[in-house]
């Protein structure tokens, strides 16, 4: 069997454990997942245990150095996944029910947002969770939040843990990995061609360089969304997770090294033990394809809130 297909038999499978929430088939008939749909209203699909390929061989097209050495990793243990990035409404849940204010709200500081004429990179002290700092945007409940530094991620997790007296928190970045491959090999879990994103990713595009003319690396298709798009918009990958490439970067639980791939553990490798730089997964809606590769790793320092990368999705564990 292909190594792109490894888990797609056993993936239509995959059933939700009974935890005593309702249960949501996906609106996607292709993929028979069933989902548990939490006291919040998150859907978690169940990621079987498996061993995969971490990292990307030399010579895969946008390959970075600290994707090296290409490696296998087993991941030992069953896990449960939100299928989406975590939602402005289900983030303003948490907020309401705990008072939880945000880095960017108790510093006053703001986040980080994008100059849109000229494409770089600035503070601006406006921006937060609530207001990400998009032209013309209209802010909605089923957008993935942004915005949010490591600890509003943790705290978010240790809320939701407290409330349904299980526990989630942020995937390692080995199970982030492994989740978003679905048991393929190929930079994207489409294959190997960038232009099979335009179904499954929301990514730089036709769109955002008309709302950003300076965004010249933008891919030649138009996905439909300039910026954000709503979670659930493209299609699932293998597992039955959404937006595992573009969209939104998403926090992991790790620590950031490196050359730590060539000293990681075969066995659930959680990272470093401790650094400067936390982990950072997935793409974004400003990225090229390349820039959203199942392999790509980049990292900032856990503070760090952006309108481009700082978004998250839980992990459940399972007893």
């Amino acid at each position: 069997m292909r190594a792109s297909h490894r888990f797609a038999a056993l993936a239509v499978v995959i059933t939700t454990v009974a935890c005593g929430a309702a249960e949501e088939s996906s609106d996607d008939t292709r993929l028979a997942h069933r989902h548990r749909v939490n006291s919040i209203g998150m859907r978690l699909v169940k990621i079987p245990a498996g061993e995969f390929r971490m990292g990307s061989p030399t010579t895969e097209r946008g390959h970075r150095q600290n994707e090296r050495p290409a490696h296998t990793v087993r991941i030992t243990h069953d896990f449960e996944m939100s299928i989406h990035e975590v939602t402005n409404s289900q983030f303003q849940t948490f907020v309401e029910a705990s008072g939880y204010e945000t880095e960017a709200e108790r510093e006053l500081g703001g986040g980080f947002g994008i100059d849109f004429a000229t494409g770089r990179v600035m503070r601006d002290p406006d921006t937060d969770w609530r207001a990400p700092g998009f032209p013309s945007f209209q802010r909605r409940g089923d957008h993935p939040v942004l915005m949010v530094s490591w600890a509003d991620a943790e705290a978010f997790c240790a809320w939701l843990s407290e409330t349904e007296g299980r526990r989630y928190r942020l995937p390692t970045e080995a199970e982030w990995e492994y989740a978003a491959r679905g048991g393929t090999e190929t930079p994207w879990w489409t294959g190997d061609n960038p232009e099979s994103l335009v179904r499954v990713a929301n990514t730089a595009d036709a769109s955002l360089e008309a709302a950003m003319p300076a965004a010249t690396w933008a891919n030649s298709w138009d996905d439909g969304h300039a910026f954000v798009a709503p979670v659930g918009s493209f299609q699932p990958n293998p597992f039955g997770l959404h937006d595992v490439h573009g969209n939104v970067w998403e926090w992991c639980g790790d620590w950031y090294a490196e050359a730590y791939y060539s000293e990681s553990p075969v066995e659930d490798p959680g990272g470093p033990e401790t650094g400067q730089f936390r982990t950072i997964r997935g793409g974004g809606w400003f990225n090229g394809a390349s820039q959203n590769r199942s392999a790509q790793r980049i990292y900032f320092e856990p503070t760090f809130r952006y309108c481009l990368l700082s978004g998250f999705r839980v992990v459940c564990e399972l007893d």
